[in-house]
């Protein structure tokens, strides 16, 4: 009895879908998770990540980023969705990879909180393309002229299925 508890206390909850469902969205057969706009600073030898996280966005820049993130990655099945004050992104699949939140990586080098798993180096590449669209973002170029954080990287976590 004490392992099957301490299976399910081990357990890794799809806070993300849940967040989502809670909303009053329908989750799906889906793999959700939140998708936090972050800046990243460029250390000596390695990128930290700056607060706050998530980085604040006014309604209007969120809905432009939105639309850009989902025409660029449309052909992936990935959905990026702003729902009060916070960004969702939806697969098709199970990423195969755990997460950190981000909380846990502000002023650190991200290296030690990157997601892990098989699925990971597949993730990081999909991070570098999202990384590579948002440098010359409107938003971004817009953020900088103002001297405030660019929107340089989104920070996933959360990730997980509900049972159908």
């Amino acid at each position: 009895m004490f392992a099957f508890l301490k299976k399910i206390f081990q357990a890794k909850l799809p806070h993300a879908a849940l967040a989502w469902q809670q909303a009053g969205n329908e989750s799906g057969s889906a793999y959700w998770l939140y998708a936090a706009p972050v800046h990243l600073v460029l250390q000596r030898d390695s990128f930290s990540l700056a607060g706050p996280v998530p980085l604040q966005l006014d309604l209007e820049d969120a809905e432009a980023l939105t639309r850009s993130l989902n025409t660029h990655f449309a052909a992936d099945s990935l959905q990026f969705f702003w729902h009060q004050h916070q960004w969702f992104l939806r697969l098709q699949q199970n990423p195969h990879m755990e997460t950190t939140h981000p909380q846990r990586a502000v002023n650190q080098d991200i290296n030690l909180f990157l997601p892990t798993g098989s699925g990971a180096s597949a993730w990081a590449s999909f991070q570098n393309e999202l990384q590579m669209l948002l440098f010359e973002h409107p938003v971004n170029i817009a953020r900088e002229k103002q001297r405030l954080p660019t929107l340089n990287s989104i920070w996933c976590y959360g990730g997980g299925q509900l049972a159908q």
